[in-house]
């Protein structure tokens, strides 16, 4: 009798359950604009915590390495761990400085004077472009007539261009600035509070963490407490593990690709190199979005050396892809290409460059919790028929 009682209160109990999705999803498709706009405003009110506890979990490997090479160097009983803590926190802060600016050095000068280099040398490149296409043809006439309007074209249509198209729109960018002005003021208010933040969190880091763990022992059962740490455990390891593979991945084929049009003599190669190793990031997709705009700026320096670049970064990309990213990586994942082609899609597609970057780990966390549930159902089924072999006794 209390064994049907019982059955009948979790039947209950999950046909509520079941109940309330449903009207909670109907709820949210019928006020769909209402809640995308609040949680549109509430995401631009903790944009700065959303931006500091990034930075802090991005920052915390190399605040913990940092603090464990300094622990080993201080007496852990007169306050040697709450000084190792603050050397390696101020120590990670100063690097993550030192790198931003470094990039944005790098970056900015070398790409003013490719714009630069651009405009100035388009006659010039038309004219050698011209000459080297006119040998290619040889002795087609109807190619060279080709080559000819195209050349009179760009060199007639090109100053006409300029006044027409860029000069009013620098005018319209310039009567812009003002307005943008004031949306550099909010990005750079949400920076500079995000980076006060991850201090914070950085630095109670490890209070944060036992707080949690004691607020889900707190509210589920042992068991399950159990298996939600090991899946937060394992979503640490993947996204930590992933991220951090890929930024030295990326670094390491920044540097070869510096290396590699130094010795092509590629125009631009801090510029290119910056731009080739940053979007390498982003998995799969990364190295054609980084490939195509570079080959564009390559390509109105110089074209011919605009095809060298194109072929070297095709053979630096089927190096990284078989040789350096499985050795630096390995299957850290554990993803099919399939599927690591299906989360990047979607997560680029619902959260853009963001959602391209974390799409993989995320969707490996997701695939790694169903695979749970999958197993754990398989056996308590295999558990089941081994108590009721007989069909009959089942129903």
């Amino acid at each position: 009798m209390k064994k049907n009682n019982s059955c009948y209160l979790k039947g209950m109990f999950a046909l509520f359950g079941a109940a309330a999705m449903a009207i909670s999803f109907y709820f949210l498709l019928s006020r769909w604009d209402s809640v995308k706009s609040f949680l549109s405003t509430l995401t631009g009110i903790l944009m700065p915590f959303i931006i500091g506890a990034v930075l802090a979990y991005v920052l915390t490997p190399l605040c913990n390495f940092l603090e464990k090479q300094l622990l080993k160097k201080l007496d852990k009983k007169k306050n040697g761990v709450k000084i190792a803590g603050s050397i390696s926190i101020l120590l990670t802060l100063v690097f993550a400085v030192v790198v931003v600016l470094a990039l944005l050095l790098m970056v900015i000068p070398a790409l003013v004077e490719n714009l630069y280099s651009v405009l100035i040398q388009i006659p010039d490149n038309v004219q050698a472009f011209k000459t080297w296409a006119m040998q290619m043809a040889g002795d087609n006439e109807t190619l060279q007539n080709y080559i000819n309007e195209f050349s009179e074209s760009v060199s007639t249509g090109l100053p006409d261009w300029i006044r027409s198209t860029v000069l009013p729109g620098l005018q319209t960018l310039i009567g812009g600035i003002s307005a943008g002005v004031s949306r550099f003021i909010g990005v750079f208010y949400n920076l500079l509070i995000g980076i006060i933040v991850s201090i914070y969190l950085l630095g109670c880091r490890k209070t944060f963490a036992r707080q949690g763990k004691k607020l889900i022992y707190s509210i589920f059962p042992q068991k399950w407490a159990f298996a939600i740490l090991d899946e937060f455990t394992y979503a640490n390891q993947m996204f930590t593990g992933f991220i951090s593979g890929r930024i030295v991945d990326s670094l390491v084929i920044g540097v070869i690709c510096f290396v590699g049009m130094l010795i092509l003599g590629i125009p631009n190669p801090v510029l290119i190199s910056v731009i080739v190793g940053v979007t390498n990031v982003i998995p799969f997709f990364g190295p054609y979005i980084g490939a195509i705009p570079s080959f564009l700026l390559i390509l109105a320096v110089n074209p011919v050396k605009a095809i060298v670049f194109l072929i070297f970064i095709l053979i630096l990309q089927q190096f990284d892809g078989n040789v350096l990213g499985p050795r630096i990586l390995g299957n850290v994942t554990g993803l099919s290409s399939f599927w690591v082609l299906f989360s990047i899609l979607l997560f680029g597609g619902l959260f853009g460059f963001v959602g391209m970057i974390i799409g993989v780990p995320v969707f490996a966390v997701i695939y790694d919790i169903i695979r749970k549930l999958v197993n754990n159902g398989v056996v308590w089924h295999e558990m089941k028929e081994m108590k009721h072999p007989d069909p009959q006794q089942r129903i």
